[in-house]
């Protein structure tokens, strides 16, 4: 762009533009004919994953990050992020490999989403409240206002347990604090954790924003 020494402002038209294409794409191809597409790649990361929990046998590897995030409450993400399952297309646009996250019969919540370099297919069982990773055990105690640290654990369609997901919001003066955690089978390769972590930055992040900006928008 004329009087800019880098590319900041291009590179932001092309994410703007890639975010715009794939909410096309994914609308008009519907969630059915969406994993219909991707049914092979599915297959293979469940067997990946399917793999690992048994090479396991119940050894695991987890990783947490941490956002900080500034001009709303944890009460307020909570409230709205509760609110937003009932809205597929809103969560799906938390991150470009969300492919299916919906609510089946059970109340179950099924994820289709990238793991690694794999497409999987999962399943969130029941939040755990009474769960503490060994990591969130090494930080701070977090305020007495908090959500969480709460755990689902992940399992495939066939039952097989391949992980689970933790996180915490804690209230802080001027925001909250979000420690985010993912528990993969051990003898997944430490980038496979890490690339998931990197994934909870962008779609909590992007969650955050997008709460922020409705309640923004909000009378009263």
């Amino acid at each position: 762009m004329t009087g800019e020494d880098g590319d900041g402002s291009i590179e932001g038209f092309e994410l703007v533009s890639a975010r715009r294409a794939l909410k096309l794409l994914k609308g008009n191809l519907g969630r059915a004919r969406l994993l219909e597409l991707l049914q092979d790649e599915i297959a293979a990361g469940n067997d990946f994953l399917r793999a690992h929990a048994e090479r396991s046998a119940g050894r695991e590897r987890t990783g947490t990050t941490t956002l900080r995030a500034h001009g709303i409450t944890a009460a307020q993400f909570t409230g709205w992020l509760s609110q937003a399952f009932a809205h597929e297309d809103v969560l799906l646009a938390g991150h470009p490999e969300h492919y299916s996250i919906h609510s089946e019969a059970g109340g179950n919540v099924n994820i289709v989403e990238t793991l690694g370099d794999h497409v999987g297919s999962f399943y969130m069982r029941e939040w755990d409240q009474s769960v503490v990773t060994e990591q969130e055990q090494d930080q701070p105690v977090a305020p007495a206002e908090t959500a969480g640290p709460r755990r689902s654990r992940l399992a495939l369609g066939d039952g097989t347990v391949v992980g689970s997901i933790s996180n915490s919001f804690d209230e802080e003066p001027d925001g909250f604090t979000a420690r985010l955690s993912v528990t993969l089978p051990a003898t997944c390769d430490p980038d496979v954790v890490e690339q998931h972590l990197q994934h909870f930055a962008v779609e909590f992040r992007n969650w955050i924003l997008t709460a922020a900006a409705e309640l923004e928008g909000c009378p009263g």
